[in-house]
């Protein structure tokens, strides 16, 4: 019988992993106060950075959330099937993959529709959260970076002038703020250090403002290479 290859696994993603499955299995309740990232780095052995990483990714996902001066509490339930069928989606290694694909794509798409429709109002738009997202980034705060992440993309889906575009992509916000949340989880320490400018969502809205199509393919897909390689297949413009 051939052996099943050993998954290796990043310490915050196995932090997340514990934590998550004590929230699922009802160890922590709804409503309920977690321990604080000091009392989680010791009970598992890591740091508290690992927990603290591990810890805004639950909130990105809806399953936690930060009280100010309180503490990390777990959300009560939503009740929505729908938006747990697509936490648990998220939590899923495949599951984020085909997000990718779904997001490399369907903003592909709105991207060419936004480089023929953005008004100085979009643009002006997307310069005023491409600077909050930096600021974000130098604050530390991985969760107000992933929501700010979101609207920029949103505002792209506004710039195509078409209400459909903007409704999808509200439609599947949580799956997509989630998704947004851990693909800069694996660059933060990155986006901490870059001069004002620099970063990668910058250099998409000077693609969408240049009606540079390959740039923007180019962007995506660093975007979205942060925890496997980026298919050659895509950046194919068949």
């Amino acid at each position: 019988m051939a052996l099943v290859k050993i998954e290796k696994k990043a310490v915050g993603d196995r932090v997340f992993d514990a934590i998550h499955e004590e929230i699922r299995s009802g160890v922590y309740q709804p409503g309920e106060r977690l321990p604080s990232e000091r009392v989680l780095s010791e009970q598992l052995g890591v740091s508290k950075s690992s927990v603290k990483v591990a810890m805004q990714r639950l909130v990105a996902l809806g399953l936690v959330e930060m009280r100010r001066g309180e503490g990390n509490f777990v959300k009560e339930h939503s009740g929505n099937p729908y938006l747990d069928q697509v936490r648990q989606f998220l939590v899923e290694a495949q599951g984020v993959s085909k997000i990718t694909e779904y997001r490399f794509y369907i903003e592909m798409a709105t991207a060419r529709l936004a480089m023929k429709r953005a008004t100085p109002d979009n643009y002006a738009a997307m310069e005023k959260l491409l600077v909050q997202m930096e600021d974000a980034a130098r604050e530390d705060d991985l969760v107000r970076h992933g929501r700010l992440d979101f609207e920029f993309h949103r505002e792209i889906c506004r710039a195509t002038q078409n209400d459909i575009f903007i409704k999808t992509y509200e439609l599947i916000g949580p799956m997509l703020r989630g998704h947004a949340t851990l693909l800069n989880q694996g660059t933060f320490d990155n986006l901490r250090s870059q001069q004002p400018g620099d970063d990668l969502h910058w250099r998409l809205y000077r693609a969408i403002r240049d009606h540079d199509t390959d740039a923007c393919r180019r962007c995506y897909a660093e975007m979205f290479s942060v925890f496997e390689p980026f298919p050659e297949e895509h950046l194919r413009d068949d």
